[in-house]
């Protein structure tokens, strides 16, 4: 009676969907990560082009030339900076900030998971390659 190995069959199925699982969910989590992070930049960059089109980073040259005045003034300074923000935008900036912090931590434990998994995953491959 011909003996046929079975669990060498079995593994390497296992490994294959383990794989492909944990690179999806790592592609998906990169991808998620990259888009808040290119909408963080846009949404900072809107607020630097409105800033520079109303000139107000002009008003902070002059005002660091005379240090004195912003020592003196500094609420004043910091009103004016505020108030010629644009609010919105950058509300929507720390709003999306705020999110990729909260997504960065919640799925800590699961990164650490799929790590692991693919160093093991590379491991047995290489392993098996080896044979």
């Amino acid at each position: 009676m011909k003996q046929t190995n079975v669990t060498k069959v079995v593994m390497e199925k296992v490994t294959r969907f383990e794989e492909s699982r944990s690179r999806r969910w790592l592609a998906i989590f990169i991808s998620i990560v990259l888009s808040l992070v290119a909408l963080i930049g846009v949404s900072f960059l809107r607020t630097y082009d409105v800033l520079n089109k109303q000139h107000t980073l002009d008003l902070l040259e002059i005002f660091y030339e005379d240090k004195e005045i912003i020592t003196e003034f500094w609420r004043d300074t910091a009103a004016v900076i505020i108030v010629e923000l644009p609010q919105q935008t950058m509300l929507v900036g720390l709003m999306l900030s705020m999110l990729l912090v909260v997504i960065w931590a919640i799925t800590r434990r699961r990164r650490k998971i799929v790590q692991r998994r693919l160093v093991e995953l590379a491991k047995r491959k290489k392993t098996s390659n080896n044979k």
